[in-house]
Order: C-alpha cells, then structure tokens, then sequence
C-alpha cells in the first residue's frame, strides 16, 4: 500500500518506520523545514514509563482549583472562556472518580511499558543513537507532603509491576551527590525509566528512513496539508500547494494541530494543547550538575542531562497552561525553572551564557490522557495516532507499532479498548 503521513514528529516518524517495515510504501508530508520542529523539538527528553498515570483524578477539583487561583501553580488556566475548553473539561472531569482512574492507571501504565520495549526494540534494529540510558529516573521530594505521597505512588505502580524505590535523603544523595547541599528529605527511583534525546532520535530515524536502499520513505517539508470532506464524510480530499495528494490510506499525526485538521473535515478530535515551556542551559561545573534525569515532586521542574557539540547541557522542562493556540512565551515564563534547579543543584549551570535556549510548545492532550489511535469512523482509510500528550516520547514507538497493527488488519499488539476516541 501507498500511506501518507501527516506530520514529521516523533509519533509520524515512528509510525513511518512501524509501516516502513511492514512492507509499504510511505510518505510523510511536514509543515517545517525538518523533523521534530514543534512539539518533539525541545522535551524533557525523560522516558518516563512508571509515571504514566491519567491526569483526572479524584483530586482534579482541588488542582483545578488551584490553577484558577493561585499563580505559582505548574497548572493553569489562562483562556478559561474558551468553549473548546469547556467541552474538552467537562469529559476530563468525568473520568475524575476512583474507578476511571483505577482503570485508566492500568491502561497508561501498562500501555506505556509496552511503548518503551517498542522504542528499545526500534533502537536495536536501526542503530540510532540518541543517548539513550536506562538506568533509572530520580523523582526527588523537598517536603514530607510529597515523600508521603511518593509513598503512596510507589504503591499503586508497584502493582502494575513497576520497580520503584523508595529512597532514604542519605540514599538520594549517594545516588545523585550534587543533592547534597538541597534541602531533600526523600526520593523514589523509578529503576527502569529511561532518558534521551528525542529530537535526536526523530531525526535520526527520518534520516535513516530516507536513507534505505529498498523503498526509502519520502519526507515532504515546507508543506502545509488542507483536507475536505466528500461523499458526506464519507470521502476526503487532502490537497497542498504541489497539488492533491493519493494515497491508500493516510495517517493524521499532527499532534497539537491535529484537532483542527479534524475540524475541516467535520470530525471532533478530543485534543486540547496544553503549553509547556523548557530552557536548554550549557553545563558550567559538572560536579555540582546531577548525572542522570529526575523531577522535583514539590515544584514539578524536570532535567535532564544532555550533550551538545559545545559541551554538556541541561534541559529543564516544566508548566501546563491551557491557553489555547497561544504557543508564545516571555522571560517570566523560565523563572521557575531556574529557580527550583537552584534550590536543587546550585552552580551547576551557565545562566548568563549567550547560549541558553528557551522553547514553548503545545502537548496534545485528550481529556482522559491516553491517546487516540483508530481508524475514522467514517473516512475508511484515514487513521488517527495522536493525543500523547506531555509522554509522546515515552508513547512514540508502541503507539506506531499498534497503529501498523490496525493498518495491516492484524489484532493489535496492545488492547485498545480504554483509550481516547474520536
């Protein structure tokens, strides 16, 4: 067959390489000059499997809350009148009871270390290197609060069959010694979590892709797709400005846009971009930076340690503001990122160097957090692979390899009966 995929991020990408290897011939069409230009550009590069658990929960009210009132929240809310917004809250909120997230906690977690032995597996077969270690994350509490409830997060994974460890202060700082002057009480380590650079692996797999003898998969930039409905949606047309397009069957993996691409052809996708920002800071004394990724449970920042040709970075990642289309950004957003890695590792990094990169981006969020990959209801040959959300880079390579399932008329790979639909 002859698939088109729309959008080059890491889940297109993925997804080309899933079809590529089932024996198809595949194109993929991007709206920017390269792969992983938007959302996959700047992540927190963390594979972080054992924290895949559903948003809604029966203390959304109170964050919710908390993200209208208070502005030190990681979450909020800026574009609360926002229609889309409501609709798209009120399923959220309706998964917010013990039983949806028990449920949707088995889902994500299990769905979620099916993906990362997909992205391992997808590593092995091509040789990519991104960086990639998996040798545990550090999850790091400031308060007893958090320790308690890391406490209670160990328990309900743990169940799910995940490792991790509940960490004594003195236990943290033999693991991460730069936390030795933090004010620590505790940490998990969440022993098969992962870490690497995902724009690395995106476009190292697009070049790799490109680059096979036999049926090298066709990347498309600098196109913009436009999709009409026929037949009474029974039928699309799906043209650029090099003309329509014609394929078998085309894939919609456009992440944060991909709501409105449904909206054009008549078709509510549960998909609302939540905002996230991250600055890329150069290393200045290795010694007092930590080693391997983490996230501070009181504040909610994420780091990771990268390396760049100039020397070693650190990506440091955190917020959640539902502001619709607005994907700009200003210097007040990136306080709190220097600020809580201060707290947690003072001296570490250049923050007057000329270099420092800020990025904002949008993570396509359902409203019950797992994401949607299925066939259209009505458009036979038109599939989803979207709503990762804030893990599409733990999610990239499991979600392609279900989706070339559905492709190929195979039973998936994973259960699919509790994830999003459109």
């Amino acid at each position: 067959m002859k698939i088109i995929i729309l959008g080059a991020g890491l889940i297109g990408v993925a997804t080309a390489y899933y079809l590529w290897q089932d024996g198809h011939d595949v194109e993929v069409i991007e709206r920017e000059p390269e792969p992983a230009s938007v959302t996959s550009y700047a992540n927190a590069c963390l594979i972080s499997a054992s924290r895949a658990l559903p948003w809604p929960n029966p203390g959304s009210r109170g964050t919710l809350w908390r993200s209208l009132t208070d502005a030190n929240a990681p979450m909020k809310v800026t574009k609360w009148l926002d229609p889309t917004l409501w609709r798209w809250g009120r399923e959220f909120m309706s998964y917010a009871n013990e039983a949806d997230f028990a449920r949707l906690a088995r889902a994500k977690l299990g769905f979620a270390r099916f993906c990362q032995d997909e992205l391992e597996a997808t590593l092995a077969a091509t040789d990519v290197d991104c960086g990639y270690r998996r040798d545990g994350l550090l999850y790091v509490c400031r308060s007893d609060a958090t320790l308690a409830a890391a406490r209670a997060r160990v328990a309900l994974v743990g169940a799910q069959g995940y490792d991790v460890r509940l960490l004594s202060r003195d236990d943290a700082v033999t693991l991460e010694p730069a936390l030795s002057g933090a004010g620590v009480v505790g940490a998990t380590l969440a022993v098969s979590d992962a870490q690497g650079d995902s724009r690395c692996f995106t476009r190292a797999l697009a070049r790799w892709l490109a680059s096979r003898r036999e049926r090298p998969v066709r990347f498309r930039f600098g196109e913009t797709v436009t999709a009409k409905p026929l037949q009474r949606m029974r039928a699309l047309e799906l043209s650029t400005g090099a003309g329509r397009l014609q394929a078998d069957a085309y894939v919609a993996a456009l992440g944060p846009h991909t709501a409105a691409f449904g909206r054009s052809l008549g078709r509510g996708v549960p998909i609302y971009p939540v905002k996230g920002f991250s600055l890329t800071v150069p290393v200045r004394d290795p010694a007092k930076a930590p080693t391997r990724g983490g996230i501070c449970e009181d504040s909610l920042i994420a780091w990771c340690p990268l390396n760049s040709p100039d020397g070693p970075t650190m990506r440091i990642t955190t917020g959640a503001v539902f502001c619709g289309d607005d994907n700009s950004y200003r210097d007040a957003d990136f306080r709190a990122h220097r600020e809580h890695f201060e707290a947690l590792f003072p001296g570490a990094l250049a923050w007057d160097h000329p270099s420092i990169e800020r990025w904002a981006c949008q993570r396509p969020m359902t409203p019950s957090t797992l994401p949607i990959i299925q066939r259209d209801p009505t458009h036979a040959n038109l599939y989803w692979n979207c709503g990762q959300g804030h893990i599409g880079w733990t999610m990239s390579c499991g979600s392609a390899r279900v989706l070339a399932d559905l492709i190929a008329s195979r039973a998936p790979s994973f259960d699919l009966a509790d994830m999003q639909r459109v």
